[in-house]
């Protein structure tokens, strides 16, 4: 099934509305998947900690959207990076587990000390509407909530660092 894409009305005229995945219906208002230079679909999900994960409760701050999974050896590899930044003042990172079962991911999450927000993507939607086919894809959000890289599978601490600092 296809997540929708549907405008969230926002306060301000000066950002961009957020689009949402919406698990209700098959049709898209907005075809295609989201790309840089488009607003980040928002979206809700439960959390891995039991608690839930929504991507406009980030907006105004810059954000790193990781989708990953535990079996994933690149994963493995930028998780040391991703928890760096994270640590760092302004920028949030989001997780999102992808193919990946639960438990399995928490043991990920515990073993490389991950403290920050982890959605999981149980069917797909999320993926489906950044267009993520296979992990590690991380997407580089600014605080208006525009995305403005997108990194294909693990790279140099250099260039992830340099995409992370575009996002002033």
């Amino acid at each position: 099934m296809l997540g929708v894409v549907t405008y969230l009305v926002t306060t301000s005229s000066e950002e961009p509305p957020l689009p949402t995945v919406d698990a209700g219906s098959e049709q898209a208002s907005t075809p295609g998947v989201a790309e840089p230079g488009d607003v980040a679909p928002d979206f809700s999900a439960a959390g891995l900690d039991g608690g839930s994960v929504r991507l406009a409760e980030f907006r105004g701050q810059p954000v790193i959207l990781n989708f990953w999974a535990s079996w994933c050896n690149p994963c493995r590899r930028e998780f040391p990076l991703l928890r760096d930044v994270h640590e760092s003042d302004g920028v949030v990172v989001v997780g999102v587990v992808i193919n990946d079962i639960p438990s399995d991911a928490a043991a990920f999450v515990d073993e490389f000390g991950a403290t920050w927000p982890q959605a999981l993507d149980d069917d797909g939607k999320i993926a489906r509407a950044y267009g993520v086919r296979a992990p590690p894809q991380t997407l580089f959000i600014g605080p208006d909530g525009v995305i403005r890289d997108r990194m294909y599978g693990i790279t140099s601490d250099e260039a992830f660092l340099r995409r992370v600092r575009t996002l002033d």
